[in-house]
């Protein structure tokens, strides 16, 4: 019954995310809903598992225009393994110091823009890439990371740092360094990673401080639904943001 460790681990995670991590939540809220009030985005990236968690934010049920994904499919599609777009590239390209630049080239980045990149260890060239180029154009930064995770980890940037050194607000996932949570008799390491899911529910408790962050300002926003309609004037509102926005 190896399954309830993992519940009750899993909830020690969550719990704990929702005892500190608040004021953060909070804070990326507020600067969530001034970027999308003001037109513009609050960009998601990540690679590698990480990339599920800016998926799962937008486009989905329940979400709303002004979240703005970046699919690099080079770092996000590992689901094959081997082969076009297997986990050799993926990991090589994510530790390419200068790819995260190269890629943020195809964007007309404003200052008005939020940055927000998930990383369960935090060392990764291309996501701390992203951030600093963010940064350089005046965005505001978050990362969404294991703290823990990531001092136990070597950065493989230049500069020596680790994301949560180089963003300006930081979301702890609170996932154990090793992100895998339960110990098996005969398996040498843990097993049932907790990272991609502990991200996710930090995504979406942002989806909901955001919006009542809009809602407060009077900015009401159509959703993705199963409503046609509003699904239809959601997809209108997207194409209307986006247009101009990709060099």
């Amino acid at each position: 019954m190896l399954f309830k460790k993992f519940f009750s681990a899993l909830y020690e995670v969550l719990d704990k995310i929702e005892e500190t991590q608040g004021a953060a939540i909070e804070k990326v809220g507020t600067w969530a809903a001034e970027a999308i009030a003001a037109d513009r985005f609050t960009i998601l990236f990540g690679t590698g598992h990480s990339f599920l968690v800016t998926a799962d934010a937008f486009p989905r049920i329940g979400s709303y225009p002004g979240w703005l994904p970046i699919h690099e499919l080079s770092t996000s599609y590992i689901v094959s393994l081997l082969g076009n777009q297997g986990i050799r590239q993926m990991l090589y390209l994510e530790n390419l110091e200068g790819f995260g630049r190269l890629v943020l080239e195809n964007y007309r980045l404003d200052p008005k823009d939020l940055m927000i990149v998930i990383s369960h260890s935090g060392v990764h060239a291309m996501g701390i890439d992203i951030a600093l180029v963010a940064k350089e154009q005046g965005l505001k930064t978050v990362a969404i990371t294991s703290v823990s995770q990531s001092k136990s980890s070597k950065p493989s940037h230049s500069s020596g740092k680790r994301l949560y050194e180089v963003c300006d607000v930081v979301i702890d996932t609170c996932v154990p360094a090793g992100d895998a949570l339960v110990e098996v008799p005969g398996f040498a390491h843990k097993v049932a990673s907790a990272s991609t899911i502990a991200a996710c529910a930090i995504m979406q408790a942002l989806m909901a401080e955001t919006a009542q962050k809009l809602a407060n300002k009077g900015v009401t926003l159509p959703q993705i639904s199963h409503d046609k309609t509003m699904l239809t004037a959601s997809i209108a509102e997207h194409a209307r943001r986006v247009a101009g926005l990709y060099k």
